[in-house]
């Protein structure tokens, strides 16, 4: 304002070198108050201009400001480039949030899997126990109706003996064993 106000040229250039200063000094005092440590993400601290004339005459005055900002972690902003900046941070703290949930579903996919490899394991214990229990119990069957000297034909020919029983043998049972004697060897009959 003081240097558009002024009509000498020799104090134009005296409040352009000072509104240059200013933003300078600004840029300084902004990259040492170390925001980025605060979040941890940051990158870079915005530093806006509210008026646009004001920052294209520094921008002329002093073509390297803008690489001076950026050498110290800051953006200079402008009512230009501030709608396009905002939509960009915005995006990029949009794919940050995703980045964290990929991460997050990576780790749960991997839980995830460890437990269903845990259920297939299980799984397939239960299986083998139940295999050793068909095992043991057509085992226990061949001893009691089946092959020579199984336990239902002996109980019969007690019964047939005349032993007293209040109880019979189940039909299929007997009838189980019958099939099964008929397909022994005469060798192996009882």
């Amino acid at each position: 304002e003081r240097y558009c106000s002024s009509q000498d040229p020799d104090e134009q250039q005296k409040e352009l070198g000072s509104h240059v200063r200013s933003i300078r000094s600004h840029i300084d005092i902004l990259s040492s108050k170390g925001y980025q440590d605060l979040v941890g993400d940051l990158d870079f601290v915005t530093m806006f201009l509210p008026v646009e004339p004001a920052f294209i005459l520094a921008m002329q005055t002093d073509p390297e400001i803008w690489n001076y900002a950026y050498s110290r972690g800051v953006l200079l902003l402008s009512p230009t480039n501030l709608i396009a900046a905002l939509r960009l941070i915005h995006n990029l703290w949009q794919r940050e949030y995703q980045n964290r949930h990929a991460l997050e579903i990576a780790d749960r996919g991997g839980k995830l899997y460890d437990k269903f490899v845990s259920l297939v394991e299980s799984l397939t214990s239960v299986g083998d126990s139940l295999n050793k229990s068909q095992l043991s119990f057509d085992t226990a069957m061949k001893q009691l109706h089946t092959g020579s000297g199984n336990l239902v034909s002996q109980a019969q020919k007690i019964k047939e003996l005349g032993a007293k029983a209040k109880k019979s043998m189940p039909e299929s049972l007997l009838d189980a064993m019958d099939d099964e004697l008929d397909e022994l060897p005469e060798a192996e009959k009882p």
